[in-house]
């Protein structure tokens, strides 16, 4: 069966996680990308990680974890009459008309090629599909490792990686030990960073 939407031009790039646990079950889950160019100053990150370069042009980078879900048609026959008070009529078809994209979270990055710094500024799953604890989430750690390793794929010279002490979706704690669970550890009070 095929995918039901048309190509986004926005999205350059899919990249395909594997199979992965999310809370209805295991899905195959994908990373849709953007990568783009734009300039930048010292203001867009020194809170994070000092720049020895002070302007200059950074990568973009825009994920979008989906699913793949199927998109069912069904065609209702009304009753002339109620027959009773919660039966207003019965499935009369049905038709599978192709595959649907269902996003379930979010992901961006910048990398600043001069300071050979690469900043993963947010990566985390929609409600729907995350688990209250960071750490004992999978699918959130499979989107993690997934990015991270594209991002080192697409932007090799990057010697630093730096993320976020917080993301506002969980408690502070919890997400600092996911972040040491990937490999970072605490560099200012508002970074964590690794080198690749």
């Amino acid at each position: 069966m095929r995918e039901r939407e048309t190509p986004d031009p926005y999205w350059s790039d899919v990249l395909l996680l594997g199979e992965v646990p999310l809370p209805n079950g295991v899905s195959l889950v994908r990373l849709r990308l953007h990568h783009s160019e734009e300039p930048y100053d010292r203001r867009n990150v020194a809170e994070l990680a000092p720049l020895t370069h002070p302007v200059g042009t950074r990568g973009y980078v825009h994920a979008q974890p989906y699913v793949l879900e199927p998109e069912i048609t069904l065609t209702i026959g009304l009753f002339p009459a109620p027959r009773d008070a919660s039966v207003i009529g019965e499935v009369v078809d049905s038709s599978w008309e192709g595959m649907r994209h269902v996003e379930i979270g979010r992901a961006q990055a910048w990398h600043y090629p001069a300071d050979r710094l690469l900043v993963l500024w947010e990566c985390y799953l929609f409600d729907r599909w995350r688990l209250a604890d960071p750490v004992q989430n999978p699918a959130l750690n499979a989107l993690w490792q997934g990015f991270e390793c594209k991002l080192l794929v697409h932007f090799p010279t990057a010697e630093r990686l730096a993320t976020p002490s917080w993301e506002d979706i969980y408690e502070r704690p919890a997400w600092q030990t996911f972040l040491r669970q990937q490999g970072n550890a605490p560099a200012t009070p508002g970074a964590f960073v690794k080198t690749p």
